[in-house]
């Protein structure tokens, strides 16, 4: 989809790309992996906005060209694995034809968690570019890497 809001760019001169990542967490893993992925796409030249999932500012997200949703992963070891607090998730309006990267924070075993959420959105309307299960202990390599893999896979280096 194409739009058109006002004269065009002068050669050489681009919009920033606007990211909204919403985070759920509830012990502050998946919190600092939605600061590292911000901070990621900020360096990329993103504007950027982190939120928690019960903080949302509805003109930012309508505006967002690209959004990052996170939670933890619920469950056992070894199965039952779930986004955590996906009830909260929920909430989060409809991303209708959004591109949505999906990340999760988890601890031992992420099973398919994150390709649960990410199918989550998608029934709701979102264009899921990504799904990840980040380390927790490896967010401060695992989260920028993958924010740059995204950034760089809907465009935003162009």
């Amino acid at each position: 989809m194409t739009r058109s809001v006002g004269p065009p760019l002068p050669v050489g001169h681009t919009v920033a790309m606007k990211v909204v990542v919403i985070h759920q967490s509830r012990t502050g893993n998946t919190r600092r992996a939605a600061e590292f992925i911000g901070g990621a796409a900020e360096v990329a030249g993103a504007t950027v906005t982190v939120r928690p999932a019960t903080n949302l500012d509805y003109k930012e997200l309508a505006e967002a060209d690209l959004v990052f949703v996170g939670t933890w992963v619920d469950g056992l070891i070894l199965l039952g694995h779930r986004p955590g607090d996906l009830g909260k998730v929920k909430q989060i309006p409809k991303l209708w034809d959004k591109r949505v990267a999906v990340f999760m924070t988890h601890a031992v075993n992420p099973g398919q968690a994150a390709n649960k959420l990410a199918a989550v959105l998608e029934a709701d309307g979102a264009d899921v570019v990504a799904a990840r299960s980040l380390n927790r202990r490896h967010l401060a390599v695992e989260a920028p890497a993958f924010a740059t893999e995204v950034l760089a896979s809907v465009g935003a280096f162009a």
